[in-house]
């Protein structure tokens, strides 16, 4: 049985404790500036900020521990819901929110069902699925098909050329969410143009 918050915690100490807790800085200071100057001072660019800070840390412990805590990614998901509901932190709207947590967990969790009763292993980690619903309630139905794929392709790109033989990659499982965060990110510098948002 996983025990939270005990493992959250636990990684979370080996990140600040190891060259990984520099790394996670200096990201954050470089969003920081970044998005600022992306989406200029406002409420919502802070809003974005405080998101992508999140998706960081998710990496980070995705990295160390293979798992994207519930106490991580449930509440960014919420929150991502609760920020369509004032004008000064939405960013696509209500039902584009739902749209795209639903978009983002649903259909994918189908065909996760559908490979573990045909293969017996599991395709995606539910933890990969409840990040990309969070991503589509911050960004979009459109953000977070982009976010799936790109960051699918990315990771299994980087897997296959990793310098272990052809058998230890294909029986060895590698940690996505990196990869989906990454892209996400990505689509956050790029600007709305990028995710489809309404003007």
């Amino acid at each position: 049985m996983t025990r939270y918050p005990a493992n959250v915690f636990g990684a979370l100490r080996r990140i600040l404790t190891s060259v990984d807790g520099v790394v996670v800085a200096l990201l954050m200071i470089t969003l920081g500036f970044a998005l600022e100057w992306r989406y200029e001072a406002t409420t919502q660019g802070w809003v974005l900020v405080g998101f992508s800070w999140i998706l960081v840390w998710l990496a980070a412990i995705d990295r160390v521990t293979r798992l994207l805590p519930d106490l991580l990614t449930l509440p960014l998901l919420w929150l991502g819901l609760l920020a369509q509901l004032h004008p000064a932190t939405r960013t696509v709207g209500a039902e584009l929110a739902i749209g795209g947590a639903v978009l983002g967990y649903l259909p994918l969790r189908v065909l996760e069902l559908a490979w573990f009763n045909l293969r017996g292993v599991e395709a995606l980690g539910f933890g990969d699925l409840k990040l990309l619903a969070a991503v589509g309630a911050w960004l979009g139905p459109q953000a977070a098909m982009l976010v799936l794929v790109g960051g699918t392709l990315a990771g299994s790109a980087w897997h296959l050329v990793r310098p272990e033989t052809a058998r230890q990659r294909w029986a060895q499982s590698f940690a996505l969410g990196p990869w989906l965060v990454a892209a996400a990110l990505v689509l956050l510098l790029g600007g709305p143009p990028w995710m489809g948002w309404p003007s």
